[in-house]
């Protein structure tokens, strides 16, 4: 089918759940025309939704704390990097303590990983020092930068 401008100026866009397509009603193909509503569901596995759930209780305090949406956003942010920077660490110590390795793929790998770390490392400081800011101009109270402060801190 060739797209022109009548085909543009007689075509709308609507979201899943409310879009509808008239059919006709009955073979013949009568100007009688039902409307049907056409939509989208979404079933998560057993998996999915376990992993769903457990990603939104991991951040349940800072979902439930009465700082700001943009603040909360950071904080999860910066949970998400120390997160990957602790399995990262992980990787490190399990490559160290590979005796199945060579001393040379052990040093590769051990290299690779720290170069992982170190940008890392680099985003986190930036997206500390964004949350820093983002207090700043929002000018939060200290009570509440205190609260993002310890939201902020590593877990273990």
């Amino acid at each position: 089918m060739q797209i022109n401008s009548a085909t543009l100026a007689s075509t709308s866009i609507l979201e899943p759940s409310t879009a509808v397509r008239s059919v006709p009603t009955d073979a013949s193909g009568d100007s009688d025309l039902a409307e049907v509503t056409v939509g989208v569901k979404v079933t998560l596995s057993a998996e999915g939704s376990a992993k769903a759930s457990s990603e939104s209780k991991k951040n349940a305090d800072i979902d439930t704390s009465n700082l700001p949406d943009g603040v909360k956003k950071i904080l999860k942010a910066i949970r998400d990097i120390q997160e990957k920077i602790q399995k990262k660490m992980e990787e490190l110590d399990a490559i160290k303590n590979d005796h199945m390795l060579s001393e040379k793929e052990r040093e590769g790998k051990v290299q690779g990983i720290l170069g992982e770390l170190g940008v890392l490392t680099s985003q986190l400081a930036t997206t500390t020092n964004d949350l820093h800011r983002t207090e700043n101009e929002m000018k939060l109270s200290a009570s509440m930068k205190k609260l993002s402060s310890y939201l902020s801190a590593p877990k273990d």
